[in-house]
């Protein structure tokens, strides 16, 4: 056999391997979001050179609010993934605040989940932006799609990631995120945004008060519980770097950050098992 020697206690397999998961999972995120933005790229400038209807697609209203849209949901999937590996570097350096080893702990699955999946999102809205000409091969578009599914699926897919997510927050992972969010909307004068942001992780604390006795309902919402986390801090993040921008006389982080708290925070679910048991039945 392939001799090999053992790197940590044998019994302790998990916690040995953790930390190189939050470096893969990090990795995942930035990559997923590299995608974003090259998908994003391509249809914003085929829409500045293609002509529908007597004037270029981009000035078109309804496509230059989709582009706007995925733009909204990049920059807060930028801000998020960044974060994380922010993050990883100090707690590796140890030069954490008493929260943020829990912080990276939660937030690490989140980005690496969430982001995979709008990777795909976004990879497939970009092809339709094309139209046609975004089906064909030779465009390089559908391998972009094709690559970017994969963010979703190695190092954890969104389910194995939904359930780490439960385990992180069973110890101090949400104090930790109500905590940082707290200080991200510091100075922030958007309050609509900040209103939305600690309404909904309201909403979730709520959630998980009401189905934590019930393991099965709680598996059921995870995705959802996950998805909400992932965009109250991508919000959050996003009114931090608005407040610096507004301050040095640069509005567009703002308008980000309008367009995405309108875009919605709120993935929250209630299972039913009932109609699920129906369905697959």
């Amino acid at each position: 056999g392939l001799p090999a020697w053992p790197l940590g206690e044998l019994a302790h397999g998990v916690r040995q391997v953790a930390p190189m998961l939050n470096v893969t999972r990090t990795w995942n995120a930035i990559g997923a979001v590299s995608h974003m933005s090259r998908a994003i790229s391509l249809a914003r400038d085929f829409a500045t050179r293609r002509q529908a209807f007597g004037r270029p697609l981009i000035e078109q209203p309804l496509h230059a609010r989709t582009l706007a849209d995925m733009q909204a949901e990049f920059e807060g999937a930028f801000a998020l993934a960044f974060e994380v590996a922010h993050l990883l570097g100090r707690v590796e350096h140890a030069a954490t605040a008493a929260h943020e080893v829990a912080l990276l702990r939660l937030l690490t699955p989140l980005a690496k989940l969430w982001t995979g999946k709008l990777a795909v999102q976004t990879c497939s809205e970009a092809i339709e932006c094309f139209g046609g000409a975004g089906y064909i091969e030779d465009t390089g578009l559908p391998q972009l799609l094709r690559d970017a599914q994969v963010y979703a699926i190695w190092e954890g897919t969104t389910n194995v990631l939904s359930l780490d997510n439960l385990r992180a927050l069973a110890s101090d992972g949400f104090d930790a995120l109500r905590t940082a969010t707290t200080c991200w909307l510091e100075g922030n004068d958007d309050m609509h945004a900040a209103s939305a942001i600690r309404q909904t992780l309201d909403a979730a604390a709520r959630w998980l008060d009401q189905h934590a006795a019930q393991r099965n309902m709680l598996e059921a919402g995870a995705r959802g519980l996950a998805f909400t986390l992932a965009r109250c801090a991508a919000a959050a993040l996003l009114a931090r770097q608005a407040t610096w921008s507004t301050n040095h006389a640069d509005r567009r982080p703002a308008a980000a950050l309008q367009r995405f708290i309108a875009l919605g925070l709120d993935r929250l679910v209630t299972p039913d098992a009932g109609n699920t048991a129906l369905l697959l039945g």
